[in-house]
């Protein structure tokens, strides 16, 4: 089966999700992309009204590099401060990888 970047298109969410799902996975045609395909891991979910829409930041983010912000997460998957459930998930998808 051939895959093609569309399989990747984050535009092409569309109604199928009826859960939210752990990972998501996209493919971009920058120039720094090169050809990869991006998988992302859900460590967080947030009320609309506690984000901002623009900026995507907290309260507490802004001011903060998107790095700065993914970097924040990491120690809390390593010391295992977050949901069991989710640091599982996050090790099983990375020894199937």
């Amino acid at each position: 089966m051939t895959v093609t970047k569309s399989d990747f298109d984050p535009k092409c969410f569309g109604s199928q999700y009826q859960d939210p799902p752990d990972t998501l996975h996209f493919q971009f045609d920058g120039v720094r992309c090169d050809n990869y395909v991006y998988r992302y891991v859900l460590v967080d979910k947030l009320r609309p009204n506690k984000i901002n829409s623009r900026s995507k930041k907290t309260e507490e983010e802004l001011g903060k590099s998107g790095k700065e912000i993914a970097n924040g997460y990491l120690p809390l998957v390593l010391k295992q401060e977050t949901k069991l459930g989710l640091i599982d998930k996050i090790k099983k998808i990375f020894s199937n990888g």
